[in-house]
This record gives C-alpha cells, structure tokens and sequence, in this order.
C-alpha cells in the first residue's frame, strides 16, 4: 500500500491502461492511446474534485445525509480525451472520499485501542457496541476503527505487550484477525469495511465483493474487478488544505464511544494521521 508519487502512480496506470485496452480492442492507435492518458491525467489532477470527495464524505457524520457525488460524474466513450478526463475526475473523487474514511478510521483504531488497553478491558468489551452507518463517511471509518481497534488493545494488555497502537493497527491492515473473550475482528466481526469507489447510497457494502474477491479497502490495495477498464493508481493522499488540518486538530480527552474513562493519548488526530502517513510512505 506504499504510496506513488502522482507522477509515479501516473506512469503505472498508463503501462496498465495501453496493455488492457490493447486486449480488449486489439489494435488502438497511439493517437487514441495518448489522448486518453492525458484526458485521465487532467482529470486525476484536478483537485477540488478530490476535496468535494473528501468533504462529502466527512458530512456524513453521525448518520448525516450521505452527499456521494461520484454517481454524477459522466462516463462517456468518445472521444477518447474525454472518456479520460472523467475517469480520471471519476477517481479523483473517489480517492477524496475515500481517504477521509480512511483517516476517521485510524483516528478510532487509536482510541479503540487505548479505552480496551487497561485491567478493565472485559467489562469494556462486554458493554461497548459496534455502531455500523455504512456510508463510508468519517462516523462510518471511526466507528469501525474503534471496534477492530479494542480488540487489539485487549490483546495487548493480556499479553503484556508494550502499548503500540500503530504498530498494532499496521498488523490489522496486513490482514491479521484477533478474537478476545468472544469479541473478534475480521470477517469473524462486526465491521463492514467500506470499499472505496462504492456508492454509498446503494448500500451495497460487503466484507467481500465481487464474489468473494475483495475490494480496494483499508486492507487491500485493488480488486481483480474493478467498475472502471483497468485497475487504477495508487489512492493518492495529497496535502491537506488549512481548514482540513484544523479540522483533525484537535485532542479529545474521551471516546464517543466510552465517554467515562479519560483517554491515555496525548497526541491530536493530526498527528496520529501524519504518523500512519510517514509509517506508509505517503
């Protein structure tokens, strides 16, 4: 999941765009070829489709209407410049709202981890309860990180493992699953991952899509069967605009999901987002 540059990840797409559309047409020209690469290019690089991704997806915070625009943007066949100018916004967009996602689900992760990271942790895990919205919005990724989270808090203090969060959180996206006192993550839990490029307003979210192949979720980095002609570059997480950076400024000393024990984290969401940032390499 290491991140490409945007030139790097540019670069990748077009090896993989030429090679399938030489497969699924036979012999484009090179005309159609380039002209298709630079449509999807500017339309990758066009950054307020990126944030209006990333705001809408942060809107739907508690439940809140879900304002998924990706379902708007046009899918045309010709010419060949268009066709890739709106895959391109098409991706861009889907990019945005997914890596608020994204984010919220780090920032719960951390605090799922620290409320179960204590002698109390049974009694925690037996009264907390999963909260599912499935609209891939900032509740949605918060509530799901916090409840894979717990389990890997719990699991750490049983086993006298030393307090590491991060490191606890890289091991779940790499695929590992725990199960503590009847409280499991993974498919053997709760959560319903949302995959990025799902529209949420279908409600059409599953622990595996397309038959059992999984999706380009937080624990995977691209599905065999993709909705667009072929497989798409790294998600890009560009730099935050200010009003963003503030947004995740700030310290909270308890969980909404555990609201009478004081959390033990010192650090803001910004700063646990740019630490799963520079762990990543994006």
């Amino acid at each position: 999941m290491k991140k490409a540059s945007l030139k790097q990840s540019r670069m990748v797409y077009v090896a993989m765009v030429i090679a399938l559309t030489i497969l699924l047409t036979g012999c484009p020209t090179k005309k159609d070829d380039a002209e298709y690469e630079q449509g999807f290019y500017d339309g990758f690089m066009q950054d307020d489709y990126y944030w209006t991704g990333f705001y809408d997806s942060y809107d739907t915070v508690d439940g809140g209407p879900i304002y998924y625009r990706g379902d708007q943007i046009p899918s045309v066949t010709s010419p060949s410049y268009d066709r890739g100018y709106y895959d391109g916004l098409w991706y861009a967009y889907n990019d945005g709202y997914f890596v608020e996602y994204d984010y919220a689900f780090t920032i719960g992760f951390s605090e799922g981890y620290d409320c179960a990271y204590q002698a109390g942790w049974a009694t925690f895990l037996a009264v907390d309860s999963h909260i599912e919205w499935q609209d891939g919005g900032f509740s949605d990724g918060y509530n799901d990180g916090f409840s894979e989270g717990r389990v890997f808090g719990a699991y750490d203090y049983i086993n006298g493992i030393p307090y590491d969060w991060l490191g606890a959180m890289m091991d779940y996206r790499q695929g590992l699953d725990l199960s503590v006192d009847g409280v499991s993550t993974g498919n053997q839990g709760p959560v319903i991952l949302y995959e990025w490029g799902t529209d949420p307003k279908t409600l059409q979210k599953s622990k595996a899509s397309n038959n059992g192949v999984p999706g380009r979720s937080i624990r995977y980095t691209h599905s065999e069967h993709d909705t667009k002609e072929f497989s798409p570059p790294e998600i890009s997480y560009r730099t935050m605009p200010e009003d963003a950076m503030n947004k995740y400024n700030v310290v909270p000393t308890t969980s909404p999901r555990n609201s009478s024990q004081n959390l033990t984290l010192t650090t803001s969401w910004l700063e646990r987002i740019n630490q799963y940032r520079n762990v990543m390499g994006k």
